[in-house]
């Protein structure tokens, strides 16, 4: 639920019981002083919500951002993208937005690829812990399992989906979960990624 609707069904379920044990002398004033802190406590949150209601995708194909919410600008964000038909329940139609705090807020049923992008973060400089971070955000349906070898992972699964599951995975094909950093196929893996304040990581399954 949305915090601002959040807050008002508080607020209204509060107001009563507020009212009920003040005089009624002064019921109005304390009724408003009631309100007056709330919303002022609750201010980031508010903020937060009406930039995610008026956020717009950003149309500069040139920029790492391009079709992700511009209130995600200079931020980092993960993006996975399914196969057709291979995308987790409820992320079939199109590209998902899901802000740092697990918050769905706007879905872009245009874009050429289904599944989500978790967006809105800061600070990090390693691929892997934002990609930890990312998915443990985005939830279950999101869940990513790899393997461990001596010069770093690989990704086995995202949501359960497994690129040889998809496709067919013999002595001479198969498929994998590519990485790109910035619009660029990464010449690293995840866990060696060095990331900067604007990073874009997506991933999708590519044949071979």
């Amino acid at each position: 639920m949305s915090p601002i609707i959040t807050l008002f069904v508080l607020l209204l379920a509060v107001t009563p019981l507020v009212a009920g044990m003040s005089k009624p002398e002064n019921r109005l004033k304390i009724v408003s002083a009631t309100w007056l802190v709330a919303l002022l406590i609750s201010t980031p949150a508010i903020s937060t919500e009406w930039g995610r209601i008026t956020s717009n995708l950003v149309d500069d194909s040139n920029n790492p951002h391009y079709g992700l919410p511009d209130i995600w600008n200079e931020k980092q964000v993960v993006c996975i993208h399914f196969p057709e038909d291979h995308s987790p329940d409820g992320y079939s139609n199109g590209r998902t937005h899901i802000d740092f705090d697990g918050i769905e807020f706007k879905v872009d049923d245009e874009w050429n690829q289904s599944g989500a992008c978790i967006g809105g973060f800061t600070g990090y400089t390693n691929g892997l812990e934002l990609l930890q971070k990312a998915t443990d955000v985005a939830g279950d349906k999101f869940s990513m399992n790899y393997t461990e070898f001596s010069f770093g992972i690989m990704i086995d699964s995202f949501g359960d989906v497994n690129p040889c599951v998809v496709y067919s995975c013999t002595n001479t094909s198969g498929a994998y979960w590519s990485l790109t950093h910035n619009g660029e196929y990464s010449m690293v893996g995840i866990s060696d990624l060095y990331l900067e304040e604007n990073s874009v990581i997506s991933w999708a399954i590519v044949e071979w």
